[in-house]
C-alpha cells in the first residue's frame, strides 16, 4: 500500500519470493530502520490491543482502506494510517523504525500536514491537508473499535490513491493513454471504487480522467505546483496535466512569486532587500486579502500551512512578492522550466528572516513558485484583471533593458549567479571582440561604482580598461587568462573551486593595488581569485570593481584599511558587502590576502621582502592546503580519525601550526 514504495507489501515473506521487494525493503529495515512513513508493531502486541491502546491515549487516526476485515490482515499488506499531527507523538512509542521478525505487521503512518516521516514524498503529504482533517473530524467506528473513512471519504480516498498516487499502476483504463498495456496492480481498484461509489451514493466512475474530474468538483485535485511534485512517481499525473501544456511564453521566464506567511508579513521589507539582493526585481508586493488568502491556503503548496520540520507553523499565506529574473538558471522541463536561481534566494530571505529568532521559535517565513508556470497560477488567485498585462510590461520591459546591445558570441560565467549584471563576450563595430556588462535596474549603483573606479583607477596597473558605457552597460577589453599568477588550487568544496593560492609576485601586486585605493579614499571588497587574470599581454588585471567603495568618514591608516581587514561591525550598514565570499572574517577583508592564499600575513606583503619571506610563504600555503584537504576528507573518515587520540593530536597540531605559519 505504500506508494511511495511502489505496490510492495510487507508480510511474511514467500517461498521463492527470497529477491522480492518486500524483502528487500523489509530488510532494509531490519538493519538501518526506516526514515519514511513505514513502521512496525512490537511481536507480543495483537491489533486488537494496538487499537485499544490509541483509543485510551486519545489519539486520533483513521485506517485509510482494506480495513473491512480487521483485525486480519492479508500476508504481504500493511495498515495505512492517517493520525493528527498533535497525535503523532502518542502514536510513536507503540510502533517501531524496524521490524523485530520477518512477520512483524508493518505500517505506513502519513499525518494531515505530512511532517517528516509521514509524508507521500519530501514536501508533500499524502492528503490535501483539509481533506485528511475532514477525514479524521467524520471518522467512524467499525464493529466497535477501528475507526476508518465515512463511506463519502473512503471512496475519495481510494479514488485520490489511485489517481494521484498511482495513475496507470492501479489498472484503471486511461483515455489519454487507451493503447498503453493494462497494469497488473495489487487491488482491483475499478471494482472496489465501484462499490464503494454506490455505497456512498455517487455516479460510477471507470476511467481515470473520470475520476479525476469528480475529485476536481468535490474540490481534491491537487494544484499546480503539487502536481509537478508527484509527477515524478506517476506517468499518468505528466502524460494528464503536464506534456501537452503549452510553453510558457519566454517573457515570463524570469516571473516567480514569493509567499510570505503570517508571521513574516510584517517583515516585508528585509525579504524584499534580500530578493534584491540575489537578483531580483520586484514588480510589486501584494497584501491578499481574506478571500484571496483563503484561495491561496488551498491552492498553494498543495494546501498544506502547518509548521513541518519546524518547530512552530508560519500561518497561512498573507503577502505575494512578485520578482522577475532578468537572467534565470533554466533547468528541466522546456514548457516551463524552473530558475534554479529561485532556491537560493528563498533560502536566503528565510535565513535573513530567521536570523534574529532563538531556535525554539523559528518557522517557515517563505514560499515560492518554482517555475514560471506555477508563478502564473498562483497570481491567478489576485483580483486584479489588469495585473497580468501590467505584469507583461514590466518584463517585457526589464528584458528589453537587458539585452546585449551588441552580438553576442558567448556569455560568460553563464553558470555564475548573476546578481547585479550579466556578462557577454560580444563583437562590437569598433573595438572588436571584447567584454559587455549589462546591469538590471535595481543594480545601478553598482554600474556607477565600477564605471567610476575604472575612470579614477585607471593609472593604476591593475585596474581593467573601460573602451565604453552607456546607461546600463560597459565595455572592457577581453583579457585572457594564463593562470601564471596562481601557484596551485586550493582544496574546496565545490562553490569555491576557483580559489587559488598565489605566486609571491601577484600577492605583491595586489598588495600595491590595496595601496593604491587607500591613496585615492577608496577601498574594495569581493577581490576573490577568480576575479583575478594574467593576460598574456596586460598582465595581471582585477576584473570586477562594483564593490569599489569611498570611504564615508576619515581614512584609517593603510594596515586597518577595509580592502585589507574587511569593514568594522559598526560600520556595516553604511557599506555594500558581498554575499559569502570565502576566506573572510576575522580580521581579513578580502580571500587574495589570506594566508592560506599568500602564504604571508597581510602586513608582510606591505613592507619590504625580507630572506625568510620564502620559507614562510611556502611553508604556510602547504600547510593550508592540508588543513583544507583534510576538512574536505568524507566525514566518516574525518570520523574515525577524531575518534582517535592520534588522530585528534594531528588535529591539534596542524591547527596550531596553521595559525603560527600564518601569524594569527
Amino acid at each position: 500500500m505504500a506508494t511511495s514504495r511502489g505496490s510492495v507489501g510487507a508480510g511474511r515473506p514467500r517461498v521463492g519470493a527470497v529477491l522480492t521487494p518486500t524483502v528487500r525493503w523489509r530488510a532494509r529495515d531490519l538493519a538501518l530502520g526506516s526514515t519514511g512513513p513505514r513502521r512496525y508493531l512490537a511481536p507480543q502486541t495483537g491489533l486488537p490491543e494496538f487499537f485499544d491502546d490509541l483509543d485510551r491515549r486519545g489519539v486520533r487516526y483513521a485506517v485509510l482502506r482494506w480495513f473491512e476485515d480487521l483485525p486480519s490482515v492479508e500476508p504481504g499488506e500493511d495498515i495505512d494510517l492517517l493520525v493528527a499531527d498533535e497525535d503523532l507523538e502518542l502514536l510513536e512509542p507503540l510502533l517501531r523504525p524496524r521490524p523485530l521478525r520477518w512477520d512483524s505487521q508493518a505500517f505506513d503512518v502519513y499525518s494531515v500536514s505530512g511532517l517528516p516521516g509521514t509524508a507521500f514524498t519530501t514536501a508533500v503529504s499524502y492528503y490535501p491537508p483539509h481533506f485528511a482533517q475532514a477525514m479524521l473530524d467524520e471518522a467512524v467506528l467499525l464493529r466497535g473499535r477501528y475507526r476508518v473513512p465515512s463511506p463519502l471519504h473512503h471512496f475519495q480516498s481510494l479514488a485520490y490513491h489511485a489517481v494521484y498516487h498511482k495513475g496507470y499502476t492501479s489498472g484503471l483504463p486511461s483515455e489519454v493513454r487507451p493503447d498503453r498495456p493494462p497494469a497488473t496492480p495489487d487491488h482491483d481498484y475499478r471494482t472496489i471504487l465501484d462499490g464503494l461509489a454506490r455505497n456512498a451514493g455517487q455516479p460510477p466512475v471507470t476511467t481515470l480522467e473520470e475520476l479525476d474530474a469528480a475529485l476536481a468538483e468535490a474540490g481534491l485535485r491537487p494544484p499546480l505546483d503539487t502536481l509537478e511534485r508527484l509527477a515524478p512517481h506517476n506517468d499518468w499525473i505528466g502524460d494528464r496535466f503536464l506534456t501537452d501544456r503549452p510553453r510558457v511564453d519566454p517573457v515570463w521566464h524570469g516571473l516567480a512569486v514569493f509567499v510570505l506567511r503570517e508571521r513574516a508579513a510584517a517583515a516585508v521589507d528585509a525579504a524584499v532587500d534580500e530578493l534584491d539582493r540575489h537578483g531580483f526585481e520586484i514588480l510589486g508586493v501584494h497584501q491578499l486579502t481574506a478571500a484571496e488568502r483563503a484561495a491561496a491556503t488551498l491552492r498553494i503548496r498543495g494546501g498544506n500551512w502547518a509548521r513541518g520540520p519546524w518547530p512552530v507553523s508560519g500561518g497561512e499565506p498573507a503577502v505575494m512578492v512578485i520578482g522577475y529574473d532578468v537572467a534565470p538558471r533554466r533547468v528541466g522541463d522546456a514548457r516551463s522550466p524552473v530558475n534554479a536561481r529561485i532556491q537560493d534566494a528563498k533560502s536566503e530571505a528565510r535565513a535573513r528572516l530567521l536570523r534574529d529568532l532563538p531556535k525554539a521559535e523559528r518557522y517557515n517565513p517563505v514560499h515560492s513558485s518554482d517555475s514560471p508556470g506555477q508563478a502564473l497560477d498562483y497570481l491567478e488567485i489576485i483580483d486584479d484583471p489588469q495585473l497580468l498585462p501590467t505584469l507583461r510590461a514590466q518584463a517585457a520591459e526589464l528584458a528589453d533593458r537587458c539585452r546585449m546591445p551588441f552580438p553576442v558570441i558567448r556569455y560568460l560565467a553563464a553558470d555564475g549567479p548573476a546578481r547585479r549584471s550579466r556578462v557577454a563576450l560580444v563583437e562590437h563595430p569598433v573595438h572588436g571582440r571584447c567584454v559587455c556588462k549589462v546591469y538590471r535596474p535595481s543594480a545601478s549603483r553598482y554600474f556607477d561604482r565600477e564605471v567610476c573606479a575604472r575612470r579614477e583607477l585607471a593609472d593604476l596597473p591593475l585596474t581593467p580598461g573601460l573602451l565604453d558605457s552607456g546607461d546600463n552597460w560597459l565595455l572592457t577589453p577581453y583579457y585572457r587568462d594564463d593562470g601564471r599568477h596562481a601557484l596551485r588550487r586550493l582544496p574546496f568544496a565545490d562553490a569555491y573551486d576557483g580559489t587559488v593560492q598565489l605566486r609571491p609576485e601577484a600577492s605583491r601586486a595586489l598588495a600595491g593595488f590595496a595601496r593604491g585605493l587607500h591613496e585615492r579614499g577608496f577601498f574594495m571588497l569581493d577581490l576573490t581569485t577568480e576575479n583575478v587574470h594574467s593576460d598574456p599581454e596586460a598582465g595581471l588585471k582585477v576584473l570586477d570593481l562594483e564593490f569599489v567603495q569611498q570611504y564615508r568618514d576619515d581614512v584609517p591608516p593603510l594596515p586597518r584599511c577595509y580592502t585589507l581587514r574587511g569593514v568594522p561591525e559598526v560600520e556595516r550598514p553604511w557599506y555594500d558587502e558581498p554575499y559569502v565570499v570565502p576566506l573572510t572574517g576575522n580580521g581579513i577583508g578580502n580571500p587574495v590576502f589570506h594566508p592560506a592564499v599568500t602564504g604571508l600575513p597581510a602586513a608582510a606583503l606591505l613592507r619590504r621582502p625580507l630572506p625568510t619571506d620564502g620559507v614562510i610563504r611556502r611553508l604556510t600555503q602547504d600547510l593550508w592546503c592540508l588543513r583544507l584537504a583534510a576538512v574536505r576528507a568524507p566525514w566518516q573518515l574525518r570520523a574515525v580519525v577524531r575518534r582517535s587520540q592520534p588522530g585528534r593530536l594531528a588535529d591539534r597540531v596542524l591547527t596550531k601550526l596553521v595559525r603560527m605559519a600564518s601569524g594569527r
